[in-house]
């Protein structure tokens, strides 16, 4: 087998959302993007199973087994 030493193509994510606009978050464990939370929005829960609310404009970060052990 051959492996070439160009670089892969940048990831594409598909979507039915638009793109994400204003201020955004980045979740520190897996550096997914979120638009960044408002106070009294509902919870994000990112792929990787951590959870951040907006409390007062303040992140909180909570983990949350995906598998609930």
């Amino acid at each position: 087998m051959s492996h070439s030493s160009k670089a892969s193509p940048p990831i594409k994510t598909y979507t039915a959302r638009p793109p994400i606009a204003g201020r955004k978050m980045t979740c520190r464990r897996c550096d997914r993007v979120y638009a960044f939370p408002r106070p009294g929005d509902p919870p994000i829960r990112c792929e990787c199973g951590w959870w951040y609310v907006n409390n007062g404009g303040r992140i909180e970060e909570h983990f949350k087994s995906r598998i609930g052990a």
